[in-house]
């Protein structure tokens, strides 16, 4: 590798509520990752969770790397690799996902520089699969925006990229404590009925339908769910109560990915109000927790030069 690269991959929430493991929106919080070519590998970590982060060959971008460097038979050249870090761990803000998406970027950059091995769209979630067998998540890290995405029986990953309308705000509110996506999983039935399954269905279109068009009145009803959030619900003190608030402003209410991080979309005018509201709500419940007004990122993972 005779370049330096710098590029960013989002952070992003998933479900949306009703939409488990379909839907997903990109934030304005980034992974930033440089590359440059060296003596050996080295790996710098800065930002966010840097001391959990590990710096050795077991930290994931670097395994997503070496991983599709394997399948396609390029072994990778030794390089200096800064983190900068802007997505909180283990909060439902797709941090896995971006460090996975951030892992084939790796890999892009290099072997392109050396053998000019260009992956496409189809093949980056091939190798992202092996680690993130959840297009959703994928999708919202590699695209930003809004995304519905869905698996094929043979492993085709099926995308649709949407625009959201004017007039919406994101707000997450991050709990100080973190939850694994495996410990909020497992807590899932496995099994619902079809009373369920239907109400969700009628929701996630709902939500796709409110959120392209500006039809928020029906967001609220949109966003309510049946399949994970009242199960997750234990685990994240607080988290009822704030799925069931109705204050003006609050367009809509989830759980982000697998929580604990709570998602508000608010009127713009009143996101500031809305992330004190549900921060106040979680400190009833004697949970300390810090609210953002962000912004959806509309462009994804996006390489940002090289020299």
């Amino acid at each position: 590798m005779s370049r330096k690269h710098t590029f960013r991959v989002p952070a992003s929430t998933a479900n949306l509520g009703a939409g488990f493991d379909a839907l997903s929106m990109g934030f304005n919080r980034y992974l930033r990752i440089t590359l440059e070519e060296a003596a050996a590998n080295v790996i710098e970590v800065r930002g966010v969770g840097a001391a959990s982060i590990p710096t050795t060959p077991e930290n994931l971008i670097v395994r997503v790397a070496e991983s599709v460097a394997r399948k396609r038979n390029r072994p990778l050249p030794p390089f200096r690799m800064q983190i900068d870090n802007e997505i909180p761990l283990a909060r439902g803000l797709g941090s896995s996902a971006s460090a996975i998406i951030a892992g084939v970027t790796c890999y892009e950059l290099m072997a392109n520089d050396w053998r000019g091995d260009h992956l496409s769209d189809r093949e980056i979630f091939e190798y992202a699969y092996e680690f993130e067998d959840h297009p959703d998540n994928l999708s919202g890290a590699l695209y930003g925006g809004l995304n519905t995405a869905a698996t094929s029986v043979d492993g085709e990953v099926f995308v649709s990229r949407l625009k959201v309308a004017e007039g919406i705000q994101p707000v997450v509110v991050i709990p100080v404590f973190e939850l694994s996506t495996g410990k909020a999983r497992a807590i899932l039935p496995q099994t619902y009925s079809r009373q369920d399954a239907v109400y969700n269905l009628q929701r996630t279109a709902l939500t796709i339908a409110a959120l392209t068009t500006g039809e928020w009145r029906n967001l609220r009803e949109g966003m309510r769910d049946r399949i994970h959030q009242p199960y997750r619900a234990s685990l994240i003190p607080g988290l009822s109560e704030i799925l069931a608030l109705d204050t003006p402003g609050l367009l809509g209410v989830a759980l982000s990915g697998a929580g604990p991080t709570v998602l508000g979309l608010a009127r713009p005018e009143d996101a500031v109000a809305i992330g004190d509201i549900i921060a106040a709500t979680f400190a009833r419940h004697a949970v300390q927790s810090t609210p953002h007004v962000l912004k959806i990122d509309t462009v994804g993972r996006f390489i940002e030069g090289g020299s």
